[in-house]
């Protein structure tokens, strides 16, 4: 027998986004799937719009405060108490992406040819369909704290959740995520890394699209921005190099005899971007 696949997708007031992909999601041609959307306190009718267009949702509402870990960690616990067998497919991903109407039936048949493993839906540009960073897989660095793409299935050691298909009782056995430590970023990279004794892959045919929006800012974006902005960034659980998340995600994953150097890596690194912030001169405004 198939097996059902549990698809969890949090969302926050990207409605039209959020619509293109359920569109998608109701034309798959695997028909054995229960769909959780996680709706974070939207307030621009969201969930209402998705209920319409695919009756059978289950939609969980948050107050509008819950980052991305906290969405899935209330997901997986609606499963829980609904009742969920082990060899269940858990897929987890976002709307920002495009996928055609075969994707859901080619992740269960990849993923049943590959007992123990979690695996990641290819990974493609949605404007030209060229493969992104070789599939998406990728190597961590733990000595030195670097995430890089991985070249080949060997180098593989931890993945993202952007179409992450796995079974649920191996989802049990990794443990829960963290959002108490790792409300945003790197919560897939900690939860994969603990996936020892598993085979971390990604699929050769179920892919999806991705498209090029960025959720969050990162240092790129920093100093293009007035000084009291840049302070409001620097100090934001949004911006990619929080050293706060960056130092919790040592303290989960690295061995204890690495976390001093690594904790000095980050803070010195954030302590030169508060520095630059003070004294780069403010950008001229664009002319009106």
């Amino acid at each position: 027998m198939s097996p059902r696949v549990h698809l969890l997708l949090p969302i926050h007031n990207r409605r039209a986004t959020t619509l293109l992909f359920v569109e998608a999601l109701g034309r798959q041609t695997y028909r054995n799937f229960h769909f959780t959307l996680i709706d974070d306190g939207s307030t621009d009718g969201t969930a209402a719009a998705v209920q319409r267009l695919f009756p059978e949702v289950d939609v969980i509402s948050g107050t509008g405060d819950w980052w991305r870990a906290d969405r899935l960690a209330e997901g997986c616990r609606h499963l829980q108490r609904g009742g969920i067998s082990d060899n269940d497919v858990l897929l987890l991903i976002n709307d920002d992406v495009e996928i055609g109407p075969d994707f859901l039936a080619q992740g269960v048949e990849e993923l049943a040819a590959r007992p123990g493993a979690l695996m990641l839906a290819r990974q493609l540009d949605a404007a030209t369909g060229a493969v992104i960073d070789h599939g998406g897989g990728v190597t961590a660095d733990l000595r030195e704290l670097r995430f890089t793409a991985a070249r080949s299935p060997a180098e593989v050691n931890c993945l993202p959740t952007r179409g992450l298909f796995l079974r649920w009782g191996d989802f049990v056995r990794i443990g829960p995520l963290v959002p108490e430590r790792l409300p945003h970023y790197l919560l897939d990279y900690e939860f994969t890394l603990r996936a020892r004794g598993l085979a971390l892959v990604v699929a050769q045919r179920a892919s999806l699209g991705v498209k090029s929006e960025q959720s969050g800012r990162s240092f790129a974006d920093l100093f293009a921005l007035p000084r009291g902005a840049r302070f409001r960034m620097l100090f934001s659980e949004r911006y990619k190099d929080d050293p706060l998340t960056w130092s919790a995600f040592v303290l989960l994953a690295v061995p204890p005899a690495r976390r001093p150097y690594l904790w000095l890596k980050i803070w010195g690194a954030f302590l030169r971007t508060v520095w630059r912030s003070c004294v780069t001169p403010v950008p001229p405004a664009a002319p009106r």
